[in-house]
């Protein structure tokens, strides 16, 4: 369209069964070429028209698979660092959680138990606290040194404190730190996006949802305004369910899972906090705890969740209007 030059939109999915009428299968790029455009018009004559949305969209959405590919490459890391612990500093773990980025500081520090060798816990607590790490005060400093000793004097490690392994594990304990404030750059960088969209402060005043989710839900599935029924985001994300029923057979319904698995994967955990006993009161908790009495499965719950929460999110966008659990109750009450 830059350019005035009009081309049609097509579904991969949609494109494929076009294609797969003929009962032989004949397939090169010049037969699907001329397939493709053949049915675009005898059976889809009204072309596709876009609707452009805001590009504040496309930079969320890209930001948003960057923020999921260095969580990824994260998590891989943590487990190659968790492999190293056991060679170099065995009790570690058993002391101590390296899933905090501050403890992950602590660990480069004292990669081996040769390193605390001949200190006292005060002269430990001290090296931490020089650290200036955020969230450790003396307190927690001198907790740490106190569990760094007693791994120390338990620990028999594999390899010697002047092993490459040590130098490995310091580098890759680096890397992981380094793409945490990466990480943590980026979604700020996507929150200062998402204040200019009005959806922001309407996912916001949803229960559970927090300033990460709610702009990585934006990333995920654009402006929710194009879509003239939930029933259309549900096959976006990939929530519709299938139905395959043939005489007295009628097999069990699931979901296609065709659509968008980011922000399918986002919406599970955001109901998975919703629906929590520490979560504020919200009407999809009470749907929850309502049917998981009779329920014989947990996850048809959960999907279900999902389906409320697009709806949910669905309408107080298009009528502008923040979430109330009040009135939420009085009209459930009411129906």
């Amino acid at each position: 369209m830059d350019n005035s030059i009009l081309y049609h939109v097509l579904n991969p999915l949609v494109a494929k069964k076009r294609l797969d009428d003929g009962s032989r299968m004949r397939k090169n790029d010049v037969r699907d070429a001329r397939g493709l455009a053949m049915t675009e018009f005898t059976k889809e004559p009204v072309p596709y028209v876009p609707r452009f949305s805001d590009p504040l969209y496309r930079e969320l959405s890209d930001m948003s698979r960057y923020y999921d590919q260095q969580t990824e490459d994260i998590k891989r890391e943590r487990n190659r660092v968790h492999k190293l612990i056991q060679l170099t500093f065995p009790n570690f773990t058993d002391e101590i959680d390296v899933d905090n980025t501050s403890i992950l500081e602590v660990l480069r520090l004292f990669p081996h138990p040769a390193m605390i060798k001949g200190q006292t816990i005060t002269e430990i607590t001290d090296t931490i606290l020089g650290l200036g790490l955020r969230g450790i005060g003396q307190v927690r400093a001198h907790t740490l040194a106190e569990r760094l000793w007693r791994a120390h004097s338990l620990s028999y490690p594999a390899v010697d404190s002047s092993s490459f392994v040590i130098k490995q594990l310091q580098q890759q304990v680096t890397h992981i730190i380094e793409m945490s404030k990466e990480r943590e750059i980026v979604i700020n960088s996507m929150i200062e996006l998402a204040k200019q969209l009005p959806e922001y402060e309407i996912l916001l005043s949803i229960p559970s949802v927090a300033e990460n989710t709610a702009v990585r839900l934006i990333g995920e599935r654009g402006d929710v305004r194009r879509f003239e029924k939930r029933s259309q985001i549900n096959s976006f994300i990939g929530l519709d369910l299938t139905e395959i029923q043939s005489g007295d057979y009628v097999a069990q319904r699931h979901i296609t899972k065709h659509g968008n698995p980011h922000a399918r994967k986002l919406l599970y955990w955001t109901v998975i906090n919703m629906v929590s006993s520490t979560a504020q009161p919200n009407h999809i908790r009470d749907s929850y705890e309502k049917k998981r009495a009779t329920a014989s499965r947990k996850k048809p719950l959960l999907v279900s969740s999902m389906d409320r929460l697009i709806k949910t999110i669905h309408y107080l966008i298009n009528t502008n209007q923040f979430y109330s659990y009040e009135l939420v109750h009085c009209k459930t009450l009411e129906s």
